[in-house]
């Protein structure tokens, strides 16, 4: 089983009393297809990140944790994610941070009543905070005195292609709005939202100028591993712009994975994650950055692919390599 590891060292100015650093993956799908095609990939992919991630603050998972919200006829695979996630957390120590993605959500959820809209609740399923895995659904928790873990979740209907760009903006900005979220400049804030681009799009760079100097960290996923090989991606580096999923089609649709540096001012070109090397990213006191999980299903749409993660660590310490940004 191939294991890929995304590793970003973030230089801060916030007043750190010691470096602070997270496990973050996305887009499991858990459900038939995985355990029809893949069964027990899961399972193996979790015992190799309990080995190879000792000492991590907490992991923070950015949707997309089963593969189709179909009234739960799957019963059995959300218990044996829920098991798998609480095992997760035991053996690493530390707490288990989910946001939803679009396939954790019911269509047409206006249209569903309250006792439908709890039944459909994938956190009444999985949610498990004394066993250390906490489901943020549009919710804030501290971690410590001076970090804070967003999950950020809008209706599904922001991620119908059809919306795509203004009308799934103005449903994530509004949704964002009803949050009553609360960042305060001095904590290392942590936003997990399963589609970065609801916040790094072009269109919504200056409605956001004051969120990007309180954010640290804008976490995502929900494009998947395996139409644009990286070798493929180093080649073309200079080419690769934040498109993604919303304004481009397969075979580059998964060309947006990576890092990019956001500020009122616009959004830098992409930091490509060195394979199993370590990335630089330096902020300023306005900047935030924004960091996109490769899929980790393994059936990556029907094609196969390597599993992967993203270790990030911030730092208020100088570090010896940084990235030039060129803000566009």
């Amino acid at each position: 089983m191939k294991i890929i590891s995304d590793n970003y060292i973030v230089r801060t100015n916030l007043s750190l009393s010691q470096d602070k650093k997270f496990l973050s993956f996305s887009d499991i799908h858990y459900g038939v297809l995985q355990q029809l095609f893949y069964k027990g990939t899961t399972k193996r992919y979790f015992d190799y990140l309990v080995k190879a991630n000792k000492g991590v603050d907490a992991v923070l998972i950015p949707g997309d944790l089963i593969f189709y919200l179909l009234k739960y006829q799957d019963a059995e695979f959300l218990k044996a994610l829920r098991s798998d996630l609480t095992d997760l957390s035991f053996r690493l120590g530390v707490p288990i941070f989910i946001s939803y993605g679009n396939h954790d959500l019911p269509f047409n959820s206006s249209k569903l009543t309250d006792l439908e809209k709890q039944f459909w609740d994938l956190g009444q399923y999985i949610d498990s905070r004394k066993d250390g895995v906490f489901v943020l659904d549009n919710e804030q928790i501290k971690l410590d005195s001076s970090t804070v873990i967003t999950g950020f979740s809008p209706v599904r209907d922001a991620y119908n292609p059809s919306s795509m760009p203004d009308t799934a903006l103005s449903i994530s900005s509004s949704s964002f709005s009803k949050g009553n979220f609360n960042f305060n400049e001095s904590d290392l804030n942590i936003l997990m939202s399963h589609e970065n681009k609801f916040f790094t799009h072009s269109n919504v760079i200056k409605d956001y100028r004051d969120l990007y100097r309180k954010l640290t960290c804008i976490i995502g996923g929900h494009l998947h591993d395996g139409y644009m090989p990286v070798w493929f991606q180093k080649i073309y580096r200079d080419n690769l712009k934040d498109y993604g999923i919303w304004e481009t089609i397969p075979p580059i649709i998964d060309k947006c994975r990576g890092a990019f540096i956001v500020s009122g001012d616009g959004i830098s070109d992409m930091i490509l994650p060195e394979i199993n090397g370590k990335s630089y990213i330096s902020l300023s006191d306005e900047e935030a950055v924004s960091i996109v999980n490769r899929g980790v299903s393994k059936y990556s749409w029907f094609l196969p692919s390597a599993l992967s993660y993203s270790t990030i660590t911030f730092t208020n310490q100088d570090i010896d390599k940084g990235f030039s940004k060129t803000l566009k």
